[in-house]
């Protein structure tokens, strides 16, 4: 276990400064600068070489880099070159949103689409199973975006059930996180159900059955362990995924998150927050696929790091 980590740790390492070195790179050598956002357009060139030079933008790429990697290991985030505030403070806020979404979508994924898989696994080629085949169909082929614009359609303009856009209360909640966990729910679902179909298939259900003992509890207590451990596998995927969407899902909604304000930053060339906030979810994303290997092995204790 302790080489499982070490090793773990190093890898995440090397891809953290792997993506460190490919975010910095790319939004240098991507068209415009802060200069362009940050000063009048009519400024003169003479403004703008200033304002580059002050920003220490006018220096080579890589001695930039050199910078920000020692700002970073001596605990400095930086500000924003746009409005001023310190990332820290932009973490607090923007995290906390993104966090509260986030929670809410893995929750409605997981609380609906496990459940779901199990019940048109045990209800084969029945109705409910066919009708719930029926919805991961088309959970996994609509796009998040366009999903999104029916939900406002239906129950912002025509029922005006719910808001469009906004945060953060509860109401303005439902939407983007429906949105944001649909495509999880029906890919969780089909796993699960399939997960499902081959443990009710294996000899040591038809041997329960054998002993008499009720089709529900060879379901709850017996199948439903060992078809988890493929989805819970799925989970760290699935983290990444969500904040892969998560960038769509809250500009739509006006959702002020760490997508939202990655996109802005993103636009607008402010470089801190744009490094950052992209590493931030790079992290995340790792560390999630870290649990998900250790949650793996506490759900089948077969399995052992080596």
């Amino acid at each position: 276990m302790g080489a499982f980590l070490v090793r773990r740790g190093i890898r995440m390492a090397v891809i953290l400064l792997l993506a460190s070195i490919a975010v910095f790179y790319s939004l240098r050598f991507a068209p415009g600068d802060p200069s362009g956002v940050a000063l009048s357009p009519t400024a003169l060139e003479e403004a703008r070489d200033a304002f580059r030079k002050r920003l220490g933008l006018d220096r080579p790429v890589h001695e930039q880099y050199a910078v920000y990697v020692s700002n970073l290991a001596h605990g400095n985030l930086g500000s924003s070159l746009i409005t001023g505030k310190p990332i820290s403070e932009m973490l607090g806020y923007y995290g906390r949103n993104s966090l509260v979404l986030g929670v809410a979508a893995f929750a409605l994924t997981y609380l609906i689409g496990v459940p779901l898989g199990v019940i048109a696994a045990a209800k084969r080629n029945t109705a409910i199973d066919q009708a719930a085949t029926g919805f991961g169909i088309i959970g996994m082929g609509m796009p998040n975006f366009w999903l999104a614009l029916l939900l406002i359609m239906l129950f912002s303009s025509k029922l005006r059930l719910l808001p469009s856009a906004g945060c953060c209360a509860p109401k303005q909640l439902i939407l983007p996180a429906v949105v944001l966990a649909a495509e999880g729910i029906a890919v969780t679902m089909r796993m699960m159900r399939s997960s499902m179909l081959e443990q009710l298939g294996q000899d040591y259900v038809r041997t329960h059955r054998a002993k008499g003992l009720r089709e529900r509890t060879i379901v709850a207590s017996r199948a439903f362990r060992n078809a988890l451990i493929p989805v819970i596998s799925l989970s760290g995927l699935r983290l990444g995924w969500l904040i892969g969407y998560a960038l769509i899902v809250e500009t739509i909604f006006q959702w002020p998150g760490v997508g939202y304000l990655l996109v802005d930053s993103i636009i607008r060339r402010d470089y801190p927050v744009a490094q950052f906030f992209s590493l931030l979810l790079v992290a995340v994303v790792i560390f999630a696929n870290f649990l998900a290997d250790l949650a793996y092995g506490l759900v089948d204790p077969r399995i052992r790091y080596s």
